[in-house]
């Protein structure tokens, strides 16, 4: 189980941050202003429409876009004063990146996870192979070892990729879209299985999602991005409150159910 006494240690803060594309003289702003932070043991979903700047916050979260304006603190410090091998042992990543590669096996994906700490030879240590061998079996995988990567399912790909970031063994993960091209059920099953590193690995979890139902369902804290550069983070149950969840994704003739959890057509009336 998680260590209650570190779980209100703040690992990241973004500070007045502001997102986007640097592109010659006339950048292009994405998000504004954003004030959010997170802390070990919790569970965030960053929700918001299409085209809003979900991926955007991420990259830049994960440095691999430098911010507009503002900063990104890993435990006070600047992200941009850091080397990449430091940031790689401080968070992972799961993104919407293939693996085109035919010929590795799940496990030889997982190993790459190990490369923060690897050796000037490449090679894997026994508590490499510890390490890797107890992320496979955490996330379920384990008799997934020897297949291809690109032989598995899109959930045992997902689930094989969360292992890999188990493997890299940073305080945070942050995952792009998790959920995205695996049905329902299967869904289900990420969510509960990254709610359960939360629970017994001492985990971070940073999310994007358009699976905005399961967000309210699993997330501790949601970051809503909206399309106008608006952003606001709170607790589902206040964001839903406050109706900012129902402007998040303002369509004519939709409405968000706060006692479903859905958003549902204004004009639908359920058979008596």
């Amino acid at each position: 189980m998680a260590n209650k006494a570190l779980m209100n240690e703040t690992l990241l803060q973004l500070k007045e941050l502001e997102t986007g594309y640097s592109g010659g003289k006339n950048p292009v702003v994405i998000s504004r202003k954003i004030e959010a932070s997170l802390v070990l043991g919790q569970f965030v979903a960053i929700l918001g429409p299409n085209g809003a700047g979900k991926s955007t916050l991420m990259k830049t979260i994960l440095g691999h876009l430098v911010p507009l304006s503002g900063e990104v603190l890993w435990k006070g410090r600047p992200l941009h004063q850091m080397s990449v091998k430091q940031v790689a042992r401080c968070m992972s990543a799961v993104l919407t990146d293939k693996i085109d590669d035919r010929y590795l096996t799940a496990v030889d994906v997982v190993s790459t996870g190990r490369y923060p700490y690897g050796s000037l030879t490449g090679r894997l240590t026994q508590e490499d192979r510890q390490i890797i061998s107890s992320s496979m079996k955490s996330t379920g995988v384990t008799h997934l070892s020897e297949r291809r990567f690109f032989s598995l399912s899109d959930g045992e790909k997902q689930k094989t990729m969360i292992a890999r970031a188990l493997a890299q063994n940073t305080p945070l993960i942050c995952l792009d879209e998790p959920t995205a091209f695996i049905d329902s059920p299967g869904k289900v099953a990420i969510m509960q299985l990254l709610k359960g590193l939360v629970a017994d690995k001492t985990k971070t979890v940073l999310l994007t999602t358009h699976d905005s139902e399961l967000a309210l369902q699993f997330a501790d804290e949601l970051w809503l991005v909206g399309k106008n550069h608006t952003f606001e983070a709170g607790t589902p149950t206040s964001l839903i409150g406050n109706g900012h969840i129902n402007q998040l994704f303002d369509q004519e003739g939709v409405i968000f159910n706060p006692s479903t959890l859905r958003f549902e057509s204004k004009y639908f009336e359920p058979e008596l």
